[in-house]
């Protein structure tokens, strides 16, 4: 059986259809034993062939498929038995054992990393690196030649009629001694026992590998320290900081963090040593920890300039953690220019991690806050995609994080063989649980709803943010959450008592209700029980269905009226007047009775249509009437009672985009009605949800500024 089709096909780049039939076929396999029927030549040729295609596209395809799931191998190395290439076997994971190879070719880098193996007899295997990690991604010479592996627990794996593959799907599975890395040779020397080496070599060779920024160097300074003379404690104190500064280069802060402080020698080398363990405690968001070591550095050296810097930048950490004051200013000039990651602490002082009834766990308020507040600004735990880098996952926070009903092995994060267990498909269900889209400025967003020009699209990427992803749904939501950069920036929507479940719109609530208790289950696997859906419930499907045939009708009617006529001013007043009565219709439609404190969503568009065509013809009474339709609409019952806007209250309304403007629109034409008292109070309400839509005051002038007819 040929899966794949010889030629000018790239045999590497497979479509979901051909590992769907690969898939199929291979249980007819399962537990065969695993035969090579290409000669290594052939086999090299189709890999350079693959190469050279892929070279070739214009465009590269990042088409990933991912295998069934499997549970990482958690046992060390020297618990493991070493078998053969030639004792696999197809469809297994070969629990208890463990096999090494040699990489004999360039490796093939698009959607996975493919290179090939060759064993301790002789034989040859296709090696599959189905993940992506900073050791073996966006390197032209990841896993190169020459490089040694140890792969544990092996899945070999049926690739068609003649031909299996060595998957590795979780990175901790596999150790790699790189082939440009000159010190492997010494450590493969070591290893065999054809060499002696001394711990003197070891620290030396460990020194030329971290100039060459080799990850070797932990290695032999490891080397170094478990073999280092009785009593020599200078040198085991000098390997100790030296370890700390590869640990550092590698981002493993905690090891850095450790080997620095345990190379203090009461000397002036401990200035060294405290910058690094306070550099480290400050990568592991240890701000207080790490001003600490910055003020002992300090005061063995007063005068060291980047142990003064790092103090004032750990002290602005602390003021932003503790209090939630931040330079917002310079955090959104810093993303306007480019800087996407903009390194600035957590700050949730309001808020803790409780049993939510019926909801898992969320999150919870400690102390009565005010609406508009800073609830929570949270810097992303990883933000991949087009901005940058993921951050490691080597962290117990995100591994209890909600994954779903995916089951895990409780081993995930466990430090073996010196790197932590991570489980691929665990992180995949995690991140598909937790990950929220976000633009680069939710400023953005906000000006190009305002505008009236066409704009470009607002890129929008996809992060993790810890502390936000135990928040739970609701459609009327009690904070809103905007972005700068990777920070996200919570805003409570309205006064929040103590020990109340703060809750945040996962996407914006659908306006049909029976699409709304369809999706949410189908998408979400979970049935919003919220105030407006429990509410909605109530009222009659064939209600529902009426509702929804009106809203298409007024549809229809707007859209034809659009076609029509360029302009909302050109629109007849028979058009306006019918939409008018048909959404008087559709209000009738609500039940008194299920609607009274409620959103009606279906109203929205309805009324959003209305203001614009009535604004458009000057008539400013009719403009007031509507704009404040849009936000009883949206759950801000009673917008005004007498005579003063009243939008305050637990549970009151729905904060977006469109409220926002329907407060901005209200205020123009209360100025133009000569009722100034009212302009006053809805700019201000406006300003404040411009603060919670865009998270900070940046930019609040140039909006309200300048000639509002022109920007609306």
């Amino acid at each position: 059986m040929t899966l794949v089709e010889a030629g000018e096909n790239n045999s590497y780049e497979l479509s979901p259809d051909q590992h769907r039939r690969i898939y199929e076929a291979s249980s007819n396999g399962q537990g065969g034993i695993a035969m090579q029927k290409q000669s290594e030549v052939d086999l090299l040729a189709v890999h350079y062939k693959n190469i050279d295609l892929s070279k070739k596209s214009k465009h590269a395809i990042r088409e990933f498929v991912l295998p069934v799931a499997y549970a990482p191998s958690s046992l060390a190395l020297d618990e493991l038995q070493k078998i053969s290439l030639k004792d696999l076997k197809l469809e297994t994971h070969h629990r208890g054992g463990f096999i090494t190879g040699r990489t004999i070719v360039h490796p093939y880098q698009c959607s996975e990393i493919i290179t090939i193996i060759k064993g301790d007899g002789g034989d040859i295997v296709t090696l599959i690196l189905g993940f992506e990690d900073d050791l073996y991604s966006g390197n032209t010479y990841s896993l190169p030649i020459n490089s040694t592996v140890a792969i544990k627990e092996p899945y070999c794996k049926y690739n068609g009629d003649g031909d299996f593959v060595i998957r590795v799907d979780h990175p901790s599975d596999i150790a790699v001694l790189r082939g440009d890395d000159p010190t492997v040779s010494m450590i493969m020397q070591f290893a065999s026992g054809s060499i002696e080496i001394t711990p003197t070599q070891w620290r030396n060779a460990g020194d030329k590998a971290y100039l060459e920024k080799e990850y070797s160097a932990i290695e032999c300074y490891t080397q170094a320290l478990d073999n280092a003379p009785i009593g020599d404690i200078l040198f085991v104190q000098d390997t100790y900081r030296k370890r700390s500064f590869a640990n550092l280069t590698a981002k493993s802060y905690m090891p850095a963090k450790g080997d620095a402080l345990a190379s203090l020698s009461g000397n002036i080398l401990d200035v060294r040593a405290y910058h690094s363990a306070g550099l480290a405690a400050y990568s592991l968001s240890l701000y207080s920890e790490s001003k600490t070591y910055f003020e002992r550095a300090l005061q063995l050296a007063p005068y060291d300039v980047k142990s003064r810097k790092e103090l004032l930048r750990a002290e602005t950490r602390i003021h932003e953690q503790e209090d939630g004051v931040y330079d917002f200013a310079s955090m959104v000039q810093s993303v306007s220019s480019g800087i996407i990651h903009l390194n600035h602490a957590t700050y949730s002082n309001s808020v803790e991690i409780r049993s939510a009834a019926g909801h898992g766990r969320g999150l919870f308020s400690t102390a009565f806050i005010k609406a508009g507040s800073l609830v929570l600004c949270e810097n992303a735990f990883c933000l991949p995609d087009m901005y940058c880098e993921d951050k490691p996952k080597d962290n117990e926070r995100f591994w209890d994080l909600d994954a779903g009903g995916y089951v895990r092995s409780g081993k995930e994060g466990v430090v073996v063989d010196g790197v932590p267990v991570v489980d691929s498909f665990l992180i995949e269900a995690i991140r598909l649980k937790n990950c929220f889209s976000c633009p680069r400025l939710s400023l953005d967003l906000l000006q190009a709803h305002l505008s009236t020009q066409p704009s470009a699209p607002t890129l929008l990427s996809t992060g993790l943010w810890i502390k936000a992803s135990y928040i739970n749904h609701s459609c009327l939501p009690n904070l809103t959450r905007a972005f700068i950069g990777d920070m996200m920036l919570i805003h409570a929507n309205s006064d929040i008592p103590p020990n109340t479940e703060l809750t945040q719109q996962y996407l914006a609530p659908e306006a049909h209700f029976l699409t709304r208790r369809k999706e949410l289950p189908l998408h979400w696997d979970f049935a919003c029980d919220c105030p407006l859906c429990s509410t909605e419930g109530k009222s009659p499907d064939e209600m529902h269905q009426q509702r929804r045939d009106l809203v298409t009708k007024i549809k229809d009617q707007a859209l034809k009226a659009q076609s029509q006529h360029t302009s909302h001013h050109m629109i007849p007043n028979g058009t306006i007047k019918t939409i008018e009565r048909l959404t008087r219709k559709l209000e009738e439609l609500h039940e008194s009775d299920v609607y009274a404190d409620l959103p009606r969503l279906l109203l929205v568009h309805p009324s959003i249509w209305l203001t614009d065509a009535h604004r458009s013809r000057g008539n400013h009474a009719k403009v007031v009437t509507y704009a404040l339709e849009i936000l009883r609409n949206f759950g801000f019952v009673d917008p005004v009672k007498e005579g003063k806007l009243c939008l305050a209250g637990p549970g009151r309304g729905i904060t977006n985009c469109e409220s926002f403007s329907a407060l901005r629109v209200a205020a123009e034409a209360y100025k133009a009605l000569g009722n100034r008292e009212l302009v006053e109070q809805c700019e201000e309400a406006a300003r404040g949800m411009f603060v919670v839509l865009t998270g900070s005051e940046v930019g609040i002038d140039y909006v309200f500024g300048g000639d509002r007819s022109e920007e609306m």
